[in-house]
């Protein structure tokens, strides 16, 4: 039990201060509040408005969550699919599902050692869901309950399609395996296939031109 424990605490960090680094690669200040208010790392445009004293504040709230999951293809049968699970409370869900400048980050590594990179220290994938989508794909029934567990239950599957081509992406889906309305997120590195919203679901820099987008005043 103990050792669970310490897992999923260092699990967490991991993903925590990966996404710290990815914010300061974007030119963000980003910290993690002492605090336990649902929120792990929130952000902040101190250097933008240091150097230029009229740049309007701009925050975002980030919930990180992380998983560690085999993923491997083998080459004489192309294509892979993992499913993923990540926990949170309902007050979790509720307080980043109110705006687009909250958004839930998912980091997931991959225990299988045989890629070009360390495949323990490196994600295998990131994606993101922001409030508006979180909020969407609660409404289509993505967070389920387990028997005995007091958390909510987010499950994704991971997939790579068979045919050679194919682009790695994230989906959704129910407590039965369905996907849910909105739950498709894109591929990873393709421009074909985009998910409903138009936006890049996995990188830090894609959701910020996406919640930067939407804070825009229409012309």
């Amino acid at each position: 039990m103990a050792q669970d424990f310490f897992d999923l605490l260092y699990n967490g960090y991991t993903g925590e201060y990966q996404l710290m680094s990815s914010l300061y690669r974007n030119g963000l200040d980003a910290l993690r509040p002492p605090a336990d208010m649902g929120v792990d790392v929130v952000s902040l445009n101190l250097k933008q408005q240091l150097e230029n004293p009229g740049t309007a504040p701009e925050t975002f709230f980030f919930q990180v969550k992380t998983a560690v999951t085999n993923v491997s293809e083998s080459a004489e049968r192309p294509g892979a699919i993992a499913t993923v699970e990540f926990k949170l409370k309902e007050s979790e869900v509720d307080l980043l599902s109110r705006s687009r400048d909250r958004a839930l980050f998912c980091y997931v590594y991959n225990s299988e050692a045989d890629s070009l990179t360390d495949s323990f220290e490196a994600p295998f994938i990131c994606f993101w869901l922001d409030g508006t989508l979180l909020e969407t794909i609660r409404r289509a029934g993505a967070f389920f309950r387990k028997e005995g567990e007091p958390k909510l239950t987010l499950a994704c599957q991971l997939r790579k399609p068979t045919h050679e081509f194919g682009h790695w992406y994230a989906l959704v889906v129910d407590g039965e395996g369905s996907k849910v309305d909105g739950g498709y997120l894109g591929v990873v590195g393709g421009s074909g296939n985009p998910a409903s919203d138009e936006a890049d679901h996995y990188s830090v820099a894609g959701y910020l031109a996406y919640a930067r987008d939407a804070a825009t005043p229409a012309a």
